[in-house]
């Protein structure tokens, strides 16, 4: 493997001076003669051959009670395995996100959608099983079709692991791309008012199909993993009859991180990856893993 590479990887990921940054969490295990490129054709096992070493995503038994699934939510929402993998026969049947256990929570917000609910009641059957040999084009474009920034790849020893948009970051900051923040089309910001209910709150995620809602002129922000936080803080709504009545403020609500619109692709992918909940905001925008996904170039 070219030695000039390495030292450039090593780089990127601990920064000229070689001290260890806090993303050091999400380290590129590669061996030597391992390649990685982001240029025309690119494919999975290219850019991210440590997946096809080793499994790496969380799953949950169909049967399994929604209880269960919203405390393993709260612990993996905004991670690289950002949806729970159902397992039926020892094999995966559907996906669990944030969207869809928050949607069939507001048909029944209480204790005994927790208490009574299976996963397969809530679960999505939409899973895309991709390959190693898929294009990160073609992963893209698909994840785009299918409205789920989420993937599984499957190893030569039948284990999975996750494809995600906070993965595919990781080869983010390996890009040359020139882009800026400033050049990722800027969408509405979805906000809340102080005096809005968590209801309110719930049902403004659901109509605008986000899962990033800010507080009005605040860098604050709420999204399902806040929203689930609070519930196994009440475990689970036992006794509690008007949770969607509270106060959205009465969430734990997290402050988001600003970044100048003049910060590059790859540095805002490094940026992401130290922080775990991966979106930037800037004076104007919201930015997403997704948004620099779609942005860079994989062609």
């Amino acid at each position: 493997m070219n030695a000039n590479f390495m030292l450039n990887l090593r780089k990127k990921l601990y920064g000229s001076d070689g001290v260890s940054r806090p993303w050091k969490q999400h380290p590129f295990p590669f061996k030597a003669g391992t390649r990685i490129s982001v240029q025309k054709g690119c494919t999975i096992e290219g850019i991210l051959p440590h997946l096809l070493v080793s499994s790496s995503f969380a799953s949950i038994g169909s049967k399994e009670k929604m209880w269960v699934a919203t405390s393993m939510l709260v612990r993996f929402l905004g991670t690289t395995t950002n949806n729970l993998v159902v397992i039926e026969n020892d094999e995966p049947s559907g996906l669990l996100g944030g969207s869809e256990a928050l949607e069939n929570f507001s048909k029944n917000p209480s204790y005994s959608f927790f208490l009574d609910t299976t996963v397969e009641d809530v679960m999505s059957k939409s899973l895309y099983l991709a390959s190693s040999q898929t294009r990160i084009a073609d992963l893209v474009e698909k994840m785009r079709k299918i409205r789920r920034d989420f993937a599984l790849v499957q190893n030569s020893e039948g284990a999975y692991s996750t494809v995600s948009a906070r993965r595919l970051l990781e080869a983010g900051i390996l890009s040359e791309s020139h882009l800026k923040v400033a050049d990722i089309p800027r969408k509405e910001i979805c906000a809340f008012k102080r005096d809005d209910t968590i209801g309110m709150v719930i049902s403004t995620m659901i109509r605008n199909e986000t899962e990033i809602l800010t507080l009005e002129n605040t860098p604050q922000y709420v999204n399902p993993q806040t929203i689930f936080e609070k519930i196994v803080e009440l475990n689970y709504l036992e006794k509690i009859d008007n949770f969607l009545d509270l106060k959205g403020t009465a969430l734990n609500l997290k402050y988001g991180r600003i970044i100048s619109e003049n910060t590059s692709l790859p540095e805002t992918c490094r940026i992401m990856l130290s922080m775990k909940n991966s979106f930037v905001m800037t004076s104007n925008n919201v930015v997403t893993p997704w948004d620099i996904v779609q942005a860079l170039r994989w062609e």
